[in-house]
């Protein structure tokens, strides 16, 4: 990543390193907090309002959450990682590094970049008009250290990614300096950037490691629209830096939603809107509160939204709404007649609670714990069911008290007509839930990368204090912000210059550029590159050459002879550096 520090810049930097830094997204009604490792909210170090609403009150409606992530490599043994409540940790701070670079050099990256619309406007008018004949740039100005230090592009000798953080590249030679005019490209009027890893020691959950990277930007408008005003979105992008293909691969979004008091919470999800929620069970706020501050009268209701997957496993059709194999009602794409452009939604909805029977509500212990809840499966190894807590019913489930929000196609229960299910009509026991909303399955290939939008929906409705008043507000605002995102595909790069990530194989170091087509492919495989191809050698996934071919400046290669798979194809150059990629037999 391309540095401008000063010993000043620095100094502070390294104090705080052996510390979780955190910054929060402060622009409208919420004030939420992000951890540089990937931890949402959380903070082990008192109870205090980490995602306060309304902002300036110090009320909370969510205490903790975290990202999970869990698939299945060739041997059919389990990578996965997770965060709770930030006691053990999973992610780490920084791209994807060599090793010796991230046990000693990653203190740069322990770090959150908060940059508003307004300062980046400021900094294009006055580049601008450095480059302006006639025009005075105002001397007094200062470019902000967000904009200076913002990680655009990473260190390829240090093995990472020549691509990080979005930005607008104005010279278009792929290397982010805001001295040549280059600068943070983001959504929204204020956002806030992280990059971190799981290549570590997973000590939240002992899962092996999966290799990724993820990088996520957490934003949010300064609007007078009611919806907006009470919304942040989050959008991730994962990339797979590993040789392994991970099948039945899950992405979750897990949290301790506390609408303030801790213990008197109801929770439930809205299939078809893809919302999970949290509400206070009844229409006061005072039970259990732990030394958080209390709502009492008129508590709000909170929600997580997805509000675009990530990408379905290509299969050559245009997926339809319904219920069968490779169908969904609640993703994006699906009965449009365009085929492969189907994204996920919300597959499984669980919850557990503390107070509950551990053994079978309980919090994961085990990585397959934390696998089996992604999937829809208990601690005790049996699937949800439908009705009464879910567990040691009839009918399979995989949503958690969802109402009357699947009476449509019954997509949870796999086309079995049941009645309308929530907590309020069983009347349950209040408590402290946590909740996940898991997304999956597919298949996640090496240097492949997913992305996906989730957004946190708060809503409280003043006037009416019945119990689903702010419930009622919170579903009224989903509507509103899924026709404002409309499934965007632009994703978090979409509209900014340069790559979400290089050509280049991070640990390698190397600097080539290839562009293979098309890939996926059946016979053909065409390349492009602006440096002198002299040697291509592809590999299957244990390592195995399957194909060689020595030659100056070689335009394609013929792979009809391979199966169907996932390869490595590596490039060697007249420079004598490589480049690794990963094709699509099909």
């Amino acid at each position: 990543m391309k540095r401008i520090f000063t010993l000043l810049l620095i100094l502070p930097i390294l104090t705080l390193a052996q510390s979780p830094i955190y910054d929060s997204l402060d622009i409208n009604n919420i004030n939420a907090r992000f951890y540089s490792a990937g931890m949402l909210f959380t903070d082990t170090t008192s109870y205090g309002a980490k995602y306060e609403y309304p902002k300036g009150t110090g009320h909370s409606t969510i205490y903790s959450a975290g990202l999970w992530l869990g698939g299945m490599d060739i041997n059919g043994q389990l990578h996965l990682a997770g965060q709770m409540f930030g006691v053990g940790k999973d992610y780490y701070p920084g791209p994807v590094s060599t090793p010796s670079f991230y046990s000693t050099s990653h203190v740069e990256y322990n770090y959150v970049w908060k940059v508003t619309k307004a300062e980046i406007d400021e900094f294009i008018l006055w580049y601008d008009c450095g480059q302006t004949p006639g025009c005075t740039q105002n001397s007094s100005y200062v470019i902000p250290d967000v904009i200076i230090n913002w990680p655009g592009t990473g260190e390829n000798w240090n093995g990472q990614s020549q691509y990080i953080a979005p930005f607008i590249d104005v010279n278009q030679n792929g290397i982010y300096n805001p001295l040549d005019g280059d600068y943070p490209c983001i959504k929204g009027d204020m956002a806030l950037f992280t990059v971190f890893n799981d290549d570590g020691v997973h000590a939240e959950t002992g899962g092996d490691r999966l290799g990724m990277e993820i990088r996520a930007l957490h934003y949010g408008y300064n609007s007078s629209d009611s919806a907006l005003a009470n919304t942040i979105f989050s959008e991730y992008t994962i990339i797979n830096y590993t040789t392994t293909i991970y099948s039945d691969f899950y992405i979750g979004i897990w949290e301790d939603m506390d609408i303030g008091c801790s213990e008197d919470d109801y929770v439930g999800c809205d299939v078809e809107r893809n919302l999970a929620y949290t509400f206070n069970a009844d229409s006061v706020d005072n039970d259990g509160c732990n030394g958080a501050a209390a709502y009492l009268n008129n508590p709000p209701a909170q929600g997580l939204v997805i509000l675009r997957g990530p990408s379905q496993d290509n299969d050559g059709v245009a997926n339809q709404i319904g219920i069968g194999q490779s169908e969904v009602i609640n993703g994006c794409g699906y009965g449009d007649n365009i085929s492969d452009n189907e994204r996920l939604g919300m597959g499984v909805f669980a919850y557990f609670d503390r107070l509950l029977a551990g053994t079978i509500f309980g919090a994961p212990i085990l990585p397959s714990d934390f696998y089996n809840y992604m999937q829809g499966i208990w601690m005790d190894g049996t699937h949800f069911t439908y009705g009464g807590d879910g567990h040691g019913g009839v009918i399979d489930a995989n949503y958690m008290y969802p109402d009357a929000s699947d009476a449509n196609y019954y997509f949870g229960t796999n086309g079995t007509s049941v009645s309308p299910w929530s907590e309020l009509g069983e009347v349950n026991v209040k408590g402290d839930r946590r909740l996940l909303a898991s997304m999956g399955t597919f298949t996640f290939a090496p240097f492949e990368v997913k992305q996906f939008t989730i957004a946190h929906i708060s809503a409280l409705d003043y006037v009416d204090s019945s119990i689903t008043a702010s419930l009622d507000l919170l579903k009224s605002y989903t509507d509103d912000i899924h026709d404002f995102y409309a499934c965007d595909t632009m994703g978090m790069y979409g509209m900014c210059d340069g790559q979400i990530v290089s050509v280049n194989n991070p640990n390698s170091g190397e600097i080539n550029d290839v562009l293979l087509y098309p890939n996926p492919t059946s016979n053909k495989l065409n390349f492009k590159s602006d440096s002198q191809i002299e040697m291509i050698k592809v590999y299957n996934l244990l390592g195995e050459v399957m194909l060689f071919k020595e030659g100056k400046g070689m335009p394609q290669i013929d792979v009809s002879g391979l199966s169907k798979g996932v390869y490595l194809i590596e490039f060697q150059f007249k420079s004598a550096e490589k480049t690794l990629k990963s094709i699509v037999k099909e």
